[in-house]
């Protein structure tokens, strides 16, 4: 049987973790960046449209398989949030120096982090229920 590639859960991970660590390095080495161009203005906002339309994609692809599906998928879809709350609280402190456009960057991160988190223990939790439970011996 040949191997297809990489899962849709594997993809979700890389996605995850490589959209917040390209939101930090963005926030932390371009200090205060505003476009010169109008249209780039709208691009935060279209980025994490078409980012959570392909999580959402392979959260469903990885939910309609039979086998079982790993927990790690859930854990570290919370990264884009956790990277917006550091990236914020640094910003207050006065450590990390960023433009209007780049504080809507950060919040267009932290909100679909959030969608995406929310999305992914509904999914996991409530529709296919593989959470974790712990149940009293002897009440089954």
């Amino acid at each position: 049987m040949a191997r297809r590639g990489i899962s849709a859960e594997m993809s979700s991970i890389i996605m995850a973790v490589g959209a917040s660590a390209a939101a930090f390095l963005f926030l932390k080495y371009m200090p205060n960046y505003s476009p010169e161009a109008n249209w780039v203005r709208g691009l935060p906002g279209w980025l994490a449209l078409g980012y959570i339309t392909i999580q959402l994609w392979l959260l469903l692809d990885s939910a309609l398989r039979i086998r079982p599906t790993s927990m790690i998928d859930a854990v570290l879809a919370i990264a884009p949030v956790v990277t917006g709350i550091v990236c914020l609280v640094l910003w207050m402190v006065d450590n990390l120096h960023l433009s209007l456009f780049q504080l809507n960057a950060l919040a267009m991160l932290t909100v679909t982090g959030v969608v995406e988190f929310v999305s992914t223990l509904w999914v996991r939790n409530v529709v296919l229920q593989r959470g974790v439970s712990m149940m009293p011996q002897g009440t089954m």
